[in-house]
């Protein structure tokens, strides 16, 4: 009778210890690759006091800039968060990130974005353009700063020295021409303002003052 009661004994400490960290462990939450110090501290505003899993969940799924995250519940020591960010490859419209994956997600108004390629288009061409963002041109030593769309000129891709206009529709015979363009005006040391294939008649270089 002593050994059964010492069993149930245990069973029931054991079912208690386990079910604490849903309800009082303190966690320690972890960035893994956060780009943006904004977001981190968002986080750690809002779940410093919450020690109910379900509810961190509920926060963290509701965040698109999480691509993932891991709860580990541990007995002896803070149980802990891990919290991998989305790594965005352009700015969008000013206001958004987009990652590798197309996955659109609001940016801060203090995020950090120095040196990152900004896209101004309507949402209706971001799909054709994000293509050949996703598999990126090598421009040779020209960096590529900001991709434009307007319903009259098309796309305009403005480089550090120079802005090309590339027409409504892009396509691997455009950048083609656009990089044995660059070439070209490299090996002449030719700087033109404007790089124009908009017309299948060829293409055009204009020098502005």
């Amino acid at each position: 009778m002593k050994l059964q009661s010492n069993k149930k004994f245990f069973l029931v400490s054991f079912l208690i210890l386990y079910f604490i960290p849903s309800q009082s462990a303190e966690f320690e939450i972890n960035f893994i690759e956060t780009f943006d110090e904004n977001y981190m501290l968002e986080v750690i505003q809002e779940l410093k006091y919450e020690n109910n899993i379900k509810r961190i969940k509920t926060f963290l799924d509701q965040k698109h800039w999480v691509e993932r995250y891991e709860i580990k519940r541990n007995f002896f020591k803070p149980s802990s968060i891990n919290i991998f960010s989305r790594k965005p490859i352009f700015i969008w419209n000013n206001n958004s990130f987009v990652d590798k994956d197309l996955v659109i997600f609001p940016k801060n108004q203090n995020s950090i974005s120095n040196n990152m390629l900004m896209v101004n288009c309507p949402e209706s061409v971001l799909y054709e353009l994000f293509y050949w963002i996703k598999h990126p041109i090598d421009f040779t030593e020209n960096k590529l700063i900001s991709i434009n769309y307007n319903s009259v000129e098309g796309w305009i891709f403005q480089f550090e020295d120079f802005e090309a206009k590339l027409g409504r529709d892009l396509d691997s015979y455009k950048f083609e021409n656009l990089l044995k363009t660059i070439e070209y005006l490299y090996a002449k040391r030719k700087n033109p303002s404007i790089v124009d294939l908009r017309s299948n008649a060829g293409i055009s270089l204009k020098y502005v003052k």
